[in-house]
């Protein structure tokens, strides 16, 4: 399935945080979206899923429904959402639990979902029990269990270590390769956007709106290779220059509020 904002502006009263939005998600393709803090990424992800109703501009989708999606346009949030009394597979199983499914679907999609995760030694286990990491990958679960078309990660690995992040990130692009998902990936960190996307979005800083999109040529598979780190080291400074001057002026805006 395809996601297009077109023309988004949204206000949070006086503030206005996004400007003239417009962009376009293709079938099967990573797209991430980098800015300065409160540039207003994790906004325009909230309108891309319909949490929040744009000021102006619409959110179009376009495709066909695969079969067994229950919930076409799915989240998988920073903080895990986890509920910390119910084991790993009550967890993946709550996603479940508005939709008509039958007891033995029920556990078909859990189990399978936790499978894909390496989650299926730890059904039983409590989130308390779970390194982040781990904590993290019930979240992916969870919406994997719904066989979404769209998965809209706000910002995922933000809280957890490098080494973790970097096995999480082989994670995501793993199912991503299996599932082929469109995916948007939120992040502040433009390494990550580099390992995973096919484009990157960089914002303005407030109100955001769409400096530059840059395509990211080199594939998926290919970018750990050392004939390509030359490479993959320029497009990681153009990144970084798009964002450097904006980055610090933001967070000099924010410690003044």
């Amino acid at each position: 399935m395809e996601l297009s904002l077109n023309r988004i502006v949204h206000n949070f009263g006086s503030l206005t945080a996004l400007s003239d939005v417009s962009i376009k998600v293709n079938e099967g393709e990573i797209l991430a979206l980098i800015g300065p803090s409160g540039c207003g990424k994790s906004t325009l992800l909230s309108i891309a899923g319909g949490i929040l109703k744009p000021t102006s501009g619409e959110v179009v989708v376009r495709g066909s429904i695969p079969d067994a999606s229950l919930n076409p346009i799915t989240y998988v949030f920073q903080d895990f959402a986890l509920l910390p009394w119910k084991s790993v597979s009550e967890n993946v199983a709550f996603a479940l639990k508005h939709h008509r499914l039958s007891a033995v679907e029920i556990e078909r999609r859990v189990t399978n979902a936790l499978e894909r995760t390496g989650l299926k030694d730890f059904a039983r286990a409590y989130p308390k029990q779970l390194s982040g990491g781990m904590r993290q990958r019930v979240g992916i679960a969870r919406a994997l269990a719904v066989s979404p078309a769209i998965l809209l990660m706000d910002e995922p690995l933000s809280a957890l270590d490098a080494q973790t992040r970097e096995l999480l990130i082989e994670d995501i692009l793993d199912l991503w390769r299996r599932d082929k998902p469109s995916i948007v990936y939120v992040t502040h960190n433009f390494q990550e956007a580099l390992r995973l996307a096919n484009r990157v979005c960089v914002l303005s800083r407030r109100p955001g709106r769409i400096k530059e999109i840059v395509e990211i040529e080199i594939p998926q598979q290919d970018r750990g290779r050392r004939d390509v780190q030359p490479r993959m080291a320029e497009l990681g400074e153009h990144l970084w220059s798009n964002i450097r001057d904006e980055a610090i002026i933001a967070d000099r805006e924010l410690a003044d509020v």
